[in-house]
């Protein structure tokens, strides 16, 4: 039987990791987690790591939050899952991880470049992008406006662009299929979005974040994953408590677009709306289906 990879994606807050659960109790599997913020140790509570504690959820906790991460990285730590396992099931929401998976990304295998990475570093975000626009500008074009002002995303694509690709093989000889979640309403999107948010902070948030700051740099923290950022501020006076529930809360939906945007480049992949009150039946069914076919 040809190797199967089910995924299960869609923009944060759509109840992706609890579908995957429950649908990994009707066939043999293993979970993997394609989600770019979970990978780092100690960043659980803003990240929501809130999965069952009998689940085992690869790709979780792969490095701290000092450590460097690139897709590479996560995929050579759960590649052996993907032809191990009688159905690897992905689920997250960060579509450069889904994309290596299901389709390859041909630059995935270029190494960062240390030299080059001291050279850029001092360099402003202006810089930069006259720097990459020199190298490709088709590259830079391409990039949207969040990606234009991030260095760290701006060096690497200098790095890549710098680079000679390697031949890198088209994925993968699955048997894939690739569902996903959504609102359809988005003001009940938003509403859930501002229960998550909340009940983080209710949760522990901030006290995570105040010990994340006791061991890293808060730039770092803030880079790393949404709503560091806003408690940050919040800790440091700038913004008051209701202020950075309502900042946490645009980022949120802000990534969610952004999300989104990915997804709609990824093939094949079959929506459905979360809060319909049968999708699990009607998803169990077309798993098990596809699955025994």
């Amino acid at each position: 039987m040809t190797q199967k990879l089910l995924c299960i994606v869609g923009p944060t807050g759509t109840g992706k990791t609890s579908l995957a659960v429950d649908l990994s109790k009707q066939l043999p599997s293993v979970l993997i987690s394609a989600d770019s913020s979970q990978v780092y140790r100690g960043m659980d509570i803003v990240t929501g790591k809130d999965h069952p504690q009998d689940v085992i959820l690869h790709g979780i906790d792969l490095v701290s939050p000092s450590d460097p991460l690139s897709v590479s990285l996560w995929y050579q730590k759960v590649k052996d899952l993907l032809t191990k396992s009688p159905l690897p099931i992905i689920v997250g929401g960060t579509g450069l991880y889904v994309k290596a998976i299901t389709e390859g990304i041909p630059t995935m295998s270029i190494p960062p470049n240390p030299s080059l990475r001291a050279e850029l570093e001092p360099l402003s975000v202006l810089d930069l992008q006259l720097h990459l626009a020199g190298l490709n500008s088709k590259k830079f074009s391409e990039m949207n406006n969040s990606d234009k002002h991030n260095k760290r995303r701006l060096v690497r694509a200098i790095e890549i662009a710098s680079a000679i690709t390697p031949n890198f093989p088209k994925n993968i000889s699955h048997d894939t299929l690739i569902i996903g979640l959504k609102f359809n309403n988005q003001d009940r999107y938003l509403s859930n979005l501002k229960s998550r948010v909340k009940a983080r902070v209710e949760g522990g948030a901030i006290e995570e974040t105040k010990l994340l700051l006791s061991k890293y740099n808060a730039d770092l923290l803030s880079h790393r994953a949404i709503g560091y950022r806003s408690i940050i501020a919040y800790l440091g006076g700038s913004l008051t408590r209701s202020a950075m529930l309502t900042s946490w809360l645009a980022d949120e939906y802000a990534y969610s677009k952004r999300q989104m945007t990915w997804f709609s480049k990824i093939k094949n992949v079959k929506w459905y709306e979360c809060e319909d009150p049968h999708l699990f039946e009607k998803l169990a069914e077309l798993v098990t289906s596809w699955y025994h076919k």
